[in-house]
């Protein structure tokens, strides 16, 4: 039984890889990492190419944990058409990775019902921008709603992909933000800091 793990991925760092290994533990066979092909809701000034982002993902957990379906469909890329195209869907339900704060905003997404109906969410902690905290009552809200979830207690690791651009574009370290094949392949292709004076000109 395998868990499906979607996400930007720009670039991936050590938060994921320990939320991947901590839902594998839960006794899922694989966790498998889906790079976003074209976010629908991230310019694409903010967002590294699909190749540079799935070969970090590849470097990081290996190339049999990372699907590229999504460089295979239309975009942008909507989880609902995603999940469509599953080799599991139609048979059982999608085991989903997801972050509190999304979570909290999954009525908000395209076919949402859809996503209630076909996905088992597991919740994880994530960092609400604003400081917001968790509301315990919110949970009885999605229950009662019907939808179909787990909530994985992990000790949160205060690191975002965010912050690993920051420190780039501010010519600072990232050792202990993310491996060390990933920092390499950022250095060797230079990723980043075109991004940051591309910015600087608009």
């Amino acid at each position: 039984m395998n868990c499906y793990f979607f996400g930007t991925f720009n670039p991936i760092h050590l938060g994921h890889i320990e939320i991947a290994r901590q839902v594998k533990a839960l006794g899922f066979d694989k966790i498998i990492f889906v790079p976003a092909y074209m976010p629908p809701h991230k310019s694409t000034i903010e967002t590294l190419s699909f190749i540079h982002r799935y070969n970090m993902v590849k470097l990081a957990v290996g190339e049999e944990n990372v699907s590229d379906i999504e460089s295979k469909l239309k975009p942008p890329s909507y989880t609902y058409r995603t999940i469509q195209h599953l080799p599991e869907f139609n048979n059982e339900k999608i085991n989903f990775i997801i972050g509190y704060d999304q979570f909290f905003q999954i009525e908000n997404w395209k076919e949402a019902q859809f996503l209630k109906e076909n996905l088992n969410f597991i919740v994880v902690p994530r960092k609400f921008k604003n400081g917001q905290t968790i509301n315990e009552r919110a949970f009885e809200y999605f229950k009662n709603k019907g939808y179909n979830y787990k909530i994985l207690n992990i000790d949160f690791l205060d690191v975002s992909s965010e912050m690993i651009r920051k420190f780039i574009q501010e010519g600072k370290d990232i050792t202990g933000l993310t491996l060390k094949e990933v920092k390499e392949y950022i250095e060797i292709n230079r990723l980043y800091k075109r991004l940051a004076r591309r910015e600087s000109i608009n």
